[in-house]
Order: structure tokens, then C-alpha cells, then sequence
């Protein structure tokens, strides 16, 4: 075989390389949005999780564990624009009713934040022990929207937050379901 042909096979098991490398991660997050999906690709879990983590630019190089990171990274970054919005409607509110009910979700928000950056911090560590930690923490941000909803609720008035508010829990549930389970230890 002459330099020249060595030289291009070379370049094309390079390229057979790297696109079988691609479809594999593709199909990584083809896999994880149907085991989110519970295997319906046609239904709204599926396009959900396919539009929530193919939207970083880098999903398509992650493997499942790290597509689960990402999407406790997302939850808390969604969490936080709201708490941020909520911080903007504080400033700008005036009837003291209202104010209450705001102060009450801020309060809510910082805490859903603080969980969800705990539960970043403890899945990507990994281990059984972090991987408990951080779904326990996930399970306890779940609901951030409702309770604020209910709060001003309580107080016979209209809660700010939009559908997309509300996408947190769907956000949480995300992270929840694709991330890995801890291993069982036996006695």
C-alpha cells in the first residue's frame, strides 16, 4: 500500500470514528428522553426531554450520567430565573397582601435554589451515597410552584407565575427520572 493510501485510510477510520462516536451519543439521549418518556417517543415527555437537554449545545457528547447533571443544572438555573422574576416583582409591589405573598415564594425560590445547587453539587460527584443525597433533594424542591401558588391562593389573590414558572416540577421530574439510582448495598 502506497503513503498516499495509507495516509487516506487513515483519515477515514478517523472520520468512521468520530461519526460512530456521534450517533452513539445521539442515540444516548435518543435513549435517556424514552426511558423519561417511558418508551412513547411520540408523546409529550419524549419531545419535552428531547427540546430540554438537546438545547446545550454539548448533549450530544454527554453520556446518560452526565445528561442527569444537566438536567439538575437546568431545574436549578429555571428556579432561579424565577426567583429572580419574583425579586422584580417584590421591588416593584405595593399593596401589602400581595408583598406578603411574594415574600413567601422568595423565601421558597432561595431554598428550591439552594436544594437544587446542593443536589448539582452532590450528583455530580456520584456515588451511592451523593446519588441518594441529591434525589432526596430534588424530591424536596418538587412543588416550589404550587406552594407558591397556594400562598396566594390563601390570600385571595392572583399568583405571577406563568406556565413556564411551572415547568420547574416538570424540569425536576426530568432530573429525577434519568438520574441513575443508587446501587442497593445487601447486609
Amino acid at each position: 500500500m502506497s503513503a498516499i493510501q495509507q495516509a487516506l485510510s487513515s483519515v477515514l477510520l478517523v472520520l468512521l470514528l468520530a461519526h460512530a462516536r456521534t450517533a452513539a451519543t445521539a442515540s444516548t439521549l435518543e435513549d435517556t428522553c424514552k426511558r423519561f418518556a417511558g418508551g412513547d417517543q411520540a408523546g409529550h415527555d419524549y419531545d419535552y426531554c428531547m427540546k430540554t437537554l438537546g438545547a446545550d449545545p454539548e448533549s450530544a457528547n454527554l453520556d446518560a450520567y452526565d445528561l442527569a447533571v444537566d438536567a439538575v443544572h437546568m431545574a436549578r438555573s429555571a428556579a432561579g430565573a424565577t426567583g429572580a422574576r419574583i425579586a422584580r416583582l417584590q421591588l416593584a409591589e405595593t399593596a401589602p397582601a400581595r408583598r406578603d405573598c411574594l415574600d413567601k415564594c422568595a423565601a421558597e425560590y432561595d431554598a428550591t435554589v439552594r436544594r437544587l445547587s446542593d443536589a448539582e453539587s452532590y450528583a455530580y460527584v456520584s456515588g451511592s451515597e451523593h446519588l441518594q443525597k441529591a434525589q432526596t433533594l430534588l424530591a424536596e424542591a418538587l412543588g416550589a410552584p404550587l406552594r407558591c401558588d397556594r400562598a396566594f391562593a390563601a390570600a385571595g389573590q392572583r399568583s405571577p407565575l406563568s406556565s413556564t414558572d411551572h415547568e420547574l416540577d416538570e424540569a425536576i421530574g426530568l432530573a429525577l427520572t434519568i438520574l441513575p439510582a443508587p446501587p442497593t448495598t445487601k447486609p
